[in-house]
Formats: structure tokens, sequence, C-alpha cells
């Protein structure tokens, strides 16, 4: 099994230092922000479920912190910034002098920078004696590291890490110069006199999207439904942003991709040769890669179980979600309270909420000039207008759909699956209510640019049925009848009584 790799690590060294001399550079080290607010972009094509490892959207992200800035010349680090940061984008507020020099430190505290950073060093070596059995330890110097194994050089000679077959652990004196447990971006900065001062640091970080989710419940009436949509917010960054101020933007940007920063030390990896082997050609062993530090001194204690108490009253419910605002051609949703974004992790809060909201029932089945079609069943939507006076009236960014239709005793039965781009206020959209055996759409060639196009109603109740002809643009002329355009197609639009059928000719 993986043992773990141990590090004792002096906490201080990555605090301020003491002043040093007249002219020299002091370090004054922020770490974490004071409040936080997070504007997320969508990934301009995202759709279906969030992958936390490959988001395609991106946060401006606005840090408020305190600092204490001594008179003269100093480099500021701010630390806990997101491991995504694009670091041209930084724009710090608040400065006395202002800002002389930029840097973002890829050079993060791990398994495989540590080793890295200790090259050439002394570290302690604990392992199991083979013929006692017992724990010793003893110093050794790493000569080789970090890829492809890490090799020792103790009193006895040369050897692998991890290659006795029992088990090892290191201990390290310190951290290595320029290693932070925390992304951090750094600004040299000169004040004329010491103070306490304000500073915002706002920056673009790759690494965050977001997706609207739609729930419809449509009421036993059959006339109106109950619409709430969910925003899920995901950061795929290591870092938690507490008690931030979210805002989701909705919309697409010219936006030009932007490499991330890569670590500065690859991942650490183990591999074992067995004695005499190393230039032989034989397959080296590979151990899972090594990812967690443990700081030597500093036991993990198991959590006692939580003793049993009384439930927590009912926390109130959270305020209404307030409407979308304009951003110029963009349209921006405000989360109404803080809310929390774990790291590589997940969030939903609510978007909107609307009650009581009409709909028209129709059916709906698109079609090609000259596809041959034979009692092929249609699709059942609801279709409502995005207007105040039909209980509605804002900006919907796209999303998923599911429609429920409630039943007796409270319970819900799921109607249908779909999704809905961005509709704008004004626009017409369509829920999708499953599929239909009753209405049956059927289309013959009758030569290479004539069709003629039939549809049948075996329901004891009248249908509308909608059936787009062909793609936008396309010229579509029915014999004895004006075809509509909707969206640019030409449509058929036609309302059957029960076991009724119509058919229509058309050319291309």
């Amino acid at each position: 099994m993986l043992r773990r790799l141990c590090l004792t690590a002096l906490l201080a060294a990555l605090l301020p230092g003491p002043v040093g001399a007249a002219g020299e550079e002091r370090v004054v080290t922020s770490p974490s922000p004071d409040k936080v607010a997070l504007t997320v972009y969508r990934a301009p094509y995202g759709r279906g479920p969030l992958n936390l490892r490959y988001l395609g959207g991106f946060a401006m992200v606005t840090e408020t912190r305190k600092i204490r800035l001594p008179r003269g010349r100093a480099v500021l680090r701010f630390e806990g910034v997101a491991e995504g940061i694009i670091p041209v984008s930084a724009v710090i507020e608040g400065l006395p002098g202002g800002t002389i020099e930029k840097n973002r430190d890829a050079r993060l505290l791990s398994p495989a920078s540590l080793v890295d950073g200790t090259l050439g060093r002394q570290v302690t070596v604990t392992r199991t004696d083979k013929a006692t059995g017992r724990t010793v330890s003893e110093e050794a110097t790493i000569v080789a590291g970090p890829s492809s194994g890490v090799v020792l050089q103790t009193r006895t000679g040369f050897e692998t890490l991890r290659c006795s077959g029992l088990p090892e652990k290191l201990r390290f004196g310190g951290v290595p110069t320029g290693l932070s447990s925390k992304p951090v971006l750094s600004v040299v900065t000169e004040s004329p006199a010491a103070r306490t001062v304000t500073v915002r640091l706002s920056y673009i970080a790759s690494g965050f999207d977001w997706r609207a989710s739609y729930v419809a419940t449509q009421a036993p009436d059959g006339r109106s439904l109950d619409l709430f949509a969910w925003l899920t917010l995901a950061n795929g960054n290591p870092e938690v942003f507490a008690e931030a101020e979210v805002n989701a933007v909705a919309g697409r940007l010219n936006r030009i991709a932007t490499p991330g920063l890569r670590a500065a030390v690859s991942q650490l990896r183990l591999s074992c040769y067995p004695l005499g082997t190393t230039t032989s050609d034989l397959r080296s062993q590979e151990f899972a890669p090594a990812a967690e530090i443990v700081l030597t001194g500093n036991r993990v204690l198991r959590a006692p179980p939580p003793l049993a108490i009384a439930p927590a009253p009912a926390a109130p419910p959270p305020p209404p979600p307030p409407p979308p605002e304009d951003l110029g051609d963009l349209k921006l949703y405000r989360v109404p309270e803080r809310v929390t974004v774990s790291p590589r992790g997940q969030k939903q809060v609510a978007l909107l909420a609307k009650t009581a909201v009409p709909f028209e029932r129709r059916y709906r089945r698109a079609v090609y000039p000259g596809q041959q079609l034979d009692n092929a069943p249609s699709a059942v939507v609801l279709v409502l207008r995005n207007e105040s006076k039909a209980g509605l009236g804002l900006a919907l960014p796209s999303g998923s759909t599911a429609l429920y239709a409630a039943g007796p005793g409270g319970g819900r039965q799921l109607l249908g699956l779909g999704t809905l781009n961005d509709r704008a206020e004004g626009e017409t959209f369509r829920l999708s209510a499953g599929t239909s055996t009753q209405v049956l759409v059927s289309q013959r060639p009758l030569s290479q640019k004539e069709a003629a196009l039939s549809v049948t109603n075996a329901n004891p109740f009248a249908v509308a049925i909608d059936l787009p002809i062909g793609s936008a643009g396309q010229e579509i002329k029915a014999d004895g009848e004006a075809l509509q355009r909707v969206g640019g197609v030409a449509t058929w639009s036609v309302t059957l009584p029960p076991g009724g059928t119509a058919e229509l000719r058309y050319r291309f």
C-alpha cells in the first residue's frame, strides 16, 4: 500500500519575515480574502451534465483584503487565489504606491515539488529493519527525482525509495524556498508610509461553469404549470470560496482561449527496480501517485461518533431570486444570498420560481421534403409565451427541462425530458411532454419536387399539430393553403377533430 510521504514543515517560513536592511524588499503575506465575489460565465457551447475535470467556462473573481503595508518597497503575496487564475488579467486597486511588478508562482507545495526542491539536501529516512522488525531512522541525501523514482544516497550506498518491500517514509527538515501550500499571486509595491489599506483584487480564472435546470409541474386541470429553475455552479479549482456573492451571466462572449498555467513540477511517481537490474530492460514496478502531505508531529485523530441531539428548527425559506439584469446584450442573474462554493464541487441555488403559468398543449413533428414516413409518432409539447401577462416575462437562460404531472395525493409522474435554448422576453418556447402514438404522421413523395403529407388523430378529443417542413429559408409551396413561417421554417398547422384526418400536398 502507498505510505504517506511525511514532511516536517516550518510554517513560520511561509509568514512575513523580519524587517531586513535598508533597501531590501520586505515580504507581506495576505493568507486569504475577507470578502469574495464570483461572476461566473458559461461555456460558449456547454450542454449536458457538468464535468469538473473539463469546465469550459470562467469566472471574474473579486477579493477584498485588509493588508498592513510597511514603509518603502515590499513584496505583497496574495495567497489562496484560484488555481486557474490568468495572471495578466489581475487588477489591484487600493495600493498607495500602485503595482510595480506582478508574478504568479506555479510552484505549489506537493510531494513532487518537495522532492524537487530538496535535491542534493539531507532528509531522514524511516523504515522497518528486516532483521529486528524495529523502526529505524537514518540520514540520506536525495540525488535524483521526482520523475521516474526517488534515488537516495545513504551510508551504505545508493538506493531507490520504497524498494525494500517494507514501509518507508521521508522526513524533511523544512519547506524549500519558493514553495507555498496555496496558489500565490505576488506584486511589488512601494508605500510612502506604514499603513493598513483595503485592497481589491480582481482577476479572471478558468475552471468554472454553470447550468440552468428547469422543473415544471403540470397542474391537474391540464391548463397551467408551476415552473422552477435551479442554477448549478461548478468550481473545478481546489480552492473554496466561502460566503461568496455569486452572479451568473448568460450569453456568449467573444473570448480567445488562454492556456492554463502548468505546475512547475509534475506528479511524483515512485518506480522500483530489482537489485542489479537498473541497466537491464526489465519492466519497472510503478506505484500509485503520491498525493498526500502530512505534517510531522500532527496526529490525525478520528472524530468521535456524533451525539444524538434534537433536530434543529427548520431554516426560514430563502428570499425569492431577483429578475435578471441587463449586462449589455448579456443577462446577469444575482443569487440573493451569500453561498459557499466548495472546491472541486457543485452548488445549486434557486434561479426562478413561477406559479400558474398557462400553456397550450400541441403536437409536433418535423418533416423533410421527399422523406418517406409511414404512421410516424409525433411529439407532445407544451407551448408557453414568455410574457408578463402569461406569468413569465423575463430572460430564460438555456438549460435542461423536466416536466412532471401532479397526480392525486401529491404524487408526481415524469412526462418528458428536453432542452431549452436562451429565450428573450416575448418569445415562445416549448417544453417536451413525451411522444404520442395517437397522433400519427405519414408522407409519400409524388415526384422529385412534390410530396403529400397526411396526419391522423386517434384521440377522443381534438388536437392541434404543427409540422415544420424542410429547413429555414427553403421555399415550400402548398396547394390551396398558405403556410406560416415559424423560425424561418415553413410550418403546416392544423387542428384535427376526434378521429380526424388531414392531408397537404406541397412542392419544394
